[in-house]
């Protein structure tokens, strides 16, 4: 009987080891998952992860858009230049009014 209550024991011992030894593991990695330097790397991929997403869809937006895009530019380029322009027009008209009047 001595014998069955040893290996009970025993069994117990090593039950306990092994507990104890899964414990420290998860403490271990508990230790790893909150250490500063990993959130935070976990945090920039997160955000490169989301701003690879977003370049994309910002790409397919474009690209379906792209004649309406063109169009947006070129009038917002011709009403930056609108002041150049016109001097442009007015020296070409004034130009032409002194060629007649030198006859």
């Amino acid at each position: 009987m001595a014998d069955a209550e040893r290996e009970a024991i025993l069994e117990r011992d090593r039950a306990r080891k092994l507990l104890r030894q899964t414990l420290l593991s998860d403490v271990e990695q508990a230790k790893h998952d909150l250490h500063p330097r990993t959130i935070s790397t976990r945090w920039a991929d997160k955000q490169k992860t989301r701003l690879i997403a977003a370049s994309s869809s910002a790409k397919q937006n474009v690209a379906k858009n792209a004649p309406l895009i063109g169009f947006v530019a070129a009038a917002g380029l011709l009403f930056a230049a609108r002041k150049p322009i016109s001097n442009w027009i007015q020296r070409f008209r004034n130009r032409g009014q002194h060629e007649e009047g030198d006859d």
